[in-house]
């Protein structure tokens, strides 16, 4: 299917019912509030138009990121947050049986939700390697996971991010610390944040909305796009964030400046 991109000057040009929206770089880069963000989904919740925000950060759970969109004046309930972390939990429990050792890579939150989950954190003979967004990710990090895959274990990945939108810039993320592993392991990782479109379902499924009258928005044509239109909802890519990626093979419907 060919898709033809239209640039939009606001995003009321089109119709929709429900919106799914990315964070980093949409709404906020750092502690700060991208412009026009704040007072476009207060003008959505007095509208009475559903809101869920689906992000492949895995540093926090979904309650802790919709206190810091509540702190920035966007009014969130705490499962009115899907993040990559939450696919990727809810795929080890399926796949892995209570009590198994998986080596975590990661912050001390994530860490203590996998632990919640039933899982033991361990250093060796772990049945998974899970990596998330770790800041502190060393040499023996990564000495350590690659010694349990080369003994058998998977590579699951938060999310396949290389880099993301921070305040000052932009930062490593969560799927270059999985790739330099992949790279010295020859393993192929299993990712399970955005373009995996089972975040984007899991966030309609809450809402209780038809893909069709959806509308994702987000800065990443490889990420948050595709995983859109994988799920059949209108793909809004935004450019305040992670520049577009001229060489990326993923069109979207439209392209809109900001908010």
């Amino acid at each position: 299917m060919t898709i033809t991109t239209h640039r939009l000057a606001s995003i009321d040009e089109i119709g929709f019912s429900a919106v799914l929206s990315d964070l980093d770089g949409v709404v906020y880069r750092g502690e700060e509030a991208v412009p026009g963000a704040v007072d476009r989904f207060n003008r959505w919740q007095a509208s009475g138009i559903p809101y869920c925000f689906v992000t492949n950060n895995a540093e926090k759970s979904a309650p802790a990121f919709a206190e810091k969109i509540r702190r920035l004046g966007i009014a969130c309930a705490d499962d009115q947050v899907v993040t990559s972390g939450d696919v990727t939990l809810d795929f080890a429990r399926d796949k892995y049986e209570p009590g198994s050792g998986l080596y975590v890579i990661g912050t001390d939150a994530f860490k203590m939700r996998v632990s919640e989950c039933g899982f033991t954190l361990v250093e060796k003979d772990a049945a998974a390697v899970l990596v998330a967004l770790d800041r502190s990710f060393d040499y023996a990090m990564m000495k350590a996971a690659l010694r349990n895959i080369l003994d058998g274990a998977d590579l699951i990945g938060t999310n396949p991010d290389l880099i993301r939108p921070v305040a000052d810039g932009y930062e490593p993320g969560a799927g270059a610390l999985t790739q330099s592993i992949a790279a010295a392991s020859g393993a192929h990782p299993i990712f399970m944040g955005k373009p995996n479109p089972a975040i984007i379902r899991a966030a309609l499924s809450r809402m209780d909305v038809r893909a069709a009258d959806v509308i994702m928005i987000g800065d990443k044509l490889d990420t948050d796009i595709l995983a859109g239109q994988r799920a059949g909802v209108t793909s809004i890519f935004i450019e305040t964030g992670v520049p577009r990626d001229t060489q990326s093979i993923v069109t979207p419907e439209f392209i809109l400046a900001s908010l």
